[in-house]
């Protein structure tokens, strides 16, 4: 039994399974390749996406509209903007029609951040919605209210 008195030294360390197997510490060097591929999405801080919110104009109990692929992405966007006391609502871009329009409709969202890949689905709402919220457009390929180039100007 481990008490107060025992030191670290006491304790059993476990042998590597694998003696050939060579571990590394500190940063990854430029040999180091990214798990997602080459093709793969900034990444979203949720305190950037915090100061982002706030430098829009939303405040506590808005709504904004997720409408977005990454699960790793859409889940920083929602800590970020949770962080500041906004609501934040996931719309299943695979969805379509009424459904979606249904959905956004409901949330009265105040703003929508929606994936460029998802643009087609997004498209689909164009003259079933009364009033339609801005929308901020994450990923590659946004030419104007790109989220990914606000988010760097936050950096």
């Amino acid at each position: 039994m481990y008490g107060v008195n025992s030191s670290a030294a006491s304790l059993p360390v476990p042998a590597p399974q694998d003696p050939a197997r060579v571990f590394r510490t500190g940063t990854a060097g430029p040999g180091a390749a990214d798990r997602r591929g080459a093709g793969a999405a900034a990444l979203v801080c949720p305190h950037r996406v915090a100061r982002w919110a706030i430098g829009e104009g939303l405040r506590a109990g808005d709504t904004v509209a997720l409408l977005v692929q990454d699960l790793g992405q859409a889940e920083a966007m929602r800590l970020g903007l949770t962080r500041i006391g906004l609501r934040v609502v996931c719309l299943d871009g695979t969805r379509l029609g009424d459904t979606l329009t249904d959905s956004l409709s409901l949330s009265s969202a105040a703003l929508v951040i929606v994936d460029t890949a998802l643009a087609q689905a997004y498209a689909g709402l164009m003259g079933r919605l009364s009033a339609y919220p801005p929308v901020w457009w994450n990923g590659p390929g946004a030419d104007f209210a790109s989220l990914d180039l606000a988010l760097a100007e936050l950096a």
